[in-house]
């Protein structure tokens, strides 16, 4: 990412508010995969890590009916600790050709920084890993429940 795109980004979604912070303690979570039951009625139709990308990344393409209309591509960055983990975030937002995208705050937000486009796409953090959820067929589907539920998976990965 360019300098002036990363400052940007820095600026626009207030990362001095969220950049370097995250739950208490510091712990990481290593090896993450996907053993096809983390996303309750849906099914894992592929899965493939690169392990040559910078952070390694899980990418996971999962379907909920046989037509194949209702698809979800999971993206999971394993980075090697929380800056780095804000790094691909900003990094991911920098890829995502859309100024709708919002950061999500509150007492109910999703991991420990969230970004959302609507209900059709969730980008967040928990402690060093990033997942990026969205829609990839022809039916749109609301994946804000979807973001929770996993993101309750990672945090009992933590205790």
């Amino acid at each position: 990412m360019h300098a002036a795109q990363k400052r940007f980004i820095e600026q626009h979604y207030r990362a001095s508010e969220w950049y370097g912070r995250g739950m208490k303690g510091r712990r990481l979570i290593k090896d993450f995969r996907f053993e096809g039951s983390e996303v309750v009625e849906w099914a894992l139709d592929r899965v493939q890590r690169d392990e040559r990308a910078k952070p390694s990344a899980i990418r996971s393409l999962w379907r909920h009916d046989e037509s194949g209309a209702e698809l979800l591509a999971i993206d999971v960055f394993e980075c090697a600790s929380l800056k780095a983990a804000h790094d691909q975030v900003m990094e991911t937002l920098g890829n995502i050709e859309s100024g709708a995208v919002e950061r999500r705050t509150g007492k109910n937000v999703i991991g420990d920084v969230t970004f959302g486009l609507g209900d059709t796409m969730v980008l967040f953090a928990r402690a060093n890993l990033v997942v990026l959820i969205r829609n990839a067929g022809r039916t749109v589907v609301r994946v804000v429940a979807i973001a929770r539920a996993l993101d309750q998976s990672l945090l009992r990965q933590l205790e």
